[in-house]
């Protein structure tokens, strides 16, 4: 039987994830996933691709206050009340639209992780970046709300590779267990919990996946993009997990049966 086994947001784009038992599924994805997001002086934004330091930061975001902690960086504390709320002008890949600027203290204390000048921007209460290809807002994430991977998917790359590599590399919002080695690429439509999703289409992998979240930096060998370009190329792409589209609101609980509708 197909269930969840893991539920993970990302409250700042490109940070740690952090591991929930429930969640609330809305339009844009899971409550409180990708709200905030750290752009240059002139928006452009800023992710582990080439700044893999991020994902050593941990943040907690409440939709009140954000906390975040880095290494031997002493940890911050931030209140929405204190945000600025400016609108700032930024864009994910080619959507482009506004969001929120936070605090002085915020910019510079990921000035200081990636250094270099950088802004970390609050997306707002609700997100102004609409996608008309897929008909829904979305988040800071990179095109989709949510993304879905299978335990049997990474032990199939782990079964091609040398060493073992995480789901975190991936950075899921959801994974599913009890199910065959990518059977995910062939669900249209699926229900979790409360909520019925739409399999929008599969994921293209970047040089991220050969981060190692536990240490911040970049492989050396490649891995596991490099194995998983030797079998699973879309065109030019390389493919592993399936962004989701929510139909509906509601809740996921970890252990929740994952139906598949079509």
């Amino acid at each position: 039987m197909a269930t969840l086994t893991a539920i993970t947001r990302y409250p700042i784009k490109s940070t740690a994830g952090e591991a929930l038992n429930s969640a609330e599924v809305t339009e844009e994805g899971l409550c409180r996933d990708r709200r905030f997001m750290v752009v240059k002086p002139d928006g452009r934004f800023v992710t582990a691709r080439t700044h893999p330091q991020l994902q050593r930061v941990t943040a907690r975001f409440d939709g009140r206050y954000l906390r975040l902690l880095c290494d031997d960086q002493t940890a911050l504390d931030a209140s929405r009340d204190h945000f600025g709320e400016q609108r700032f002008a930024t864009g994910v890949w080619a959507d482009d639209f506004e969001a929120f600027t936070t605090t002085f203290a915020l910019d510079a204390w990921f000035s200081r992780i990636v250094a270099e000048p950088v802004h970390l921007l609050w997306l707002g209460e609700r997100s102004a970046r609409f996608r008309e290809t897929i008909g829904t807002r979305v988040s800071f994430a990179d095109g989709y709300p949510l993304l879905l991977t299978s335990t049997a998917s990474l032990a199939d790359v782990n079964a091609r590779t040398d060493g073992t590599h995480v789901m975190a590399q991936f950075r899921p919002n959801v994974v599913v267990a009890g199910v065959d080695a990518f059977a995910e690429d062939a669900w249209r439509r699926i229900r979790i919990g409360d909520v019925v999703f739409r399999v929008a289409k599969p994921c293209a992998r970047c040089v991220m996946i050969t981060v190692d979240p536990a240490t911040g930096r970049r492989r050396t060998d490649g891995e596991p993009l490099r194995t998983l370009s030797s079998y699973r190329n879309q065109g030019k792409d390389v493919m592993f997990g399936q962004n989701l589209i929510a139909e509906n609101p509601g809740r996921l609980r970890r252990g929740d049966t994952v139906e598949i509708l079509e």
